[in-house]
């Protein structure tokens, strides 16, 4: 696993995040409509939580190579700017497009509340909150169930590429290791620092960070372990955190998946290798269109029977993730690196940053 190739593996795991949270607010539904068959799975009803966890880890080891990329492409120019500049141009666009339509629909995507799916009402300052992804910020709710998300990771990006540098000014994971200690330190008093205007983002900072361990990893060694237990590695780690779906449990669970990334082997199977490289690809659109598509065939589509409305389900978020990589975020990941090219001149580097 390096940042040359594309690995099956972390396809792997991005399809396995997206489903979990999937998977969740279907199960999510039919509890709260009182189902005889899902009140067995309670056990499962924090998964979706986990996959957000396991995208935290994901999305800083996959950035960690994406900033390896341009530092090897572009020596002694600056990748601050440029970083930041690709990634508002990957998640804005989209996410902007579905809370605009949202709000002017009035879509009730936003609760789900004794099965029924509501809308949240919000003034102007929330409205704009959710289109800047500030919410958590603002104290605002999120028009779309699965927006909470966007937040931290937007502004985990700030500091990724000083994270980069810390990763890569050492041949040992312990300087690593040893932030990851002070974060957690930091993080169980988020309360106290909320209180005075720390952001609660700190509660997350552990997860991302084992994302970043999992990179200075890749750089160290690997046990090279055969991929067929990759599958059961994360099926492990899964059944850990649902045990105790709390941040302390989290913070360690994704240590530790952050710690055997770079252990396995690579998935070999080509038809794997495929469908994991397809769902990871149009991942970011099932993740923010699922929740409507859920409202749309099961509470919008009044008179349809049971198994159509589960077909509806599946086409109407394969077809909307498609449609929406296709002719909104392929061309706008195409122009945030055009538009990234011409900061590269800029002095302000994540050396700068670091300082």
């Amino acid at each position: 696993m390096d940042a040359t190739h594309e690995s099956p593996n972390l396809d792997f795991l991005r399809s396995m995040a997206v489903l979990f949270v999937l998977g969740a607010h279907v199960l999510m539904l039919f509890e709260q409509r009182h189902s005889p068959y899902v009140k067995r799975l309670k056990i499962f009803h924090s998964v979706g939580l986990w996959g957000v966890l396991i995208f935290f880890v994901h999305t800083s080891l996959v950035l960690m190579f994406s900033l390896e990329r341009q530092y090897s492409r572009y020596p002694g120019k600056s990748a601050y700017i440029p970083f930041l500049t690709r990634r508002i141009f990957r998640i804005f666009p989209l996410s902007v497009v579905l809370v605009s339509l949202v709000i002017l629909l009035r879509l009730p995507v936003a609760y789900l509340i004794g099965g029924e799916f509501e809308a949240a009402h919000l003034n102007w300052g929330g409205i704009v909150s959710n289109l800047l992804l500030t919410q958590d910020l603002s104290h605002t709710d999120s028009v779309i169930v699965p927006l909470w998300t966007l937040p931290y990771e937007m502004q985990m990006y700030l500091f990724l590429p000083p994270l980069f540098l810390l990763a890569r000014s050492t041949r040992h994971v312990w300087p690593t290791m040893a932030l990851w200690v002070g974060m957690v330190a930091l993080a169980r008093h988020s309360m106290f620092l909320e209180k005075h205007g720390v952001p609660d983002l700190i509660v997350y900072v552990p997860c991302f960070l084992g994302g970043v361990i999992a990179y200075k990893l890749t750089k160290i060694t690997s046990l090279k372990l055969p991929s067929v237990f990759w599958p059961v590695l994360l099926a492990i780690l899964t059944a850990l955190y649902l045990r105790r779906p709390d941040y302390k449990n989290a913070w360690y669970c994704c240590l530790a998946l952050g710690l055997a990334i770079p252990q396995f082997q690579e998935i070999k199977g080509s038809f794997c290798r495929r469908v994991f490289q397809e769902i990871a690809r149009y991942s970011y659109g099932i993740y923010l269109t699922h929740f409507i598509c859920i409202w749309f065939a099961f509470q919008a589509i009044d008179s349809a029977p049971e198994w159509l409305r589960w077909v509806i389900l599946g086409i109407t978020v394969a077809g909307s993730s498609y449609l929406f990589y296709h002719l909104l975020e392929k061309p706008m990941i195409r122009k945030g690196e055009t538009v990234a090219a011409r900061f590269r001149d800029w002095p302000w580097s994540p050396t700068s940053a670091t300082a």
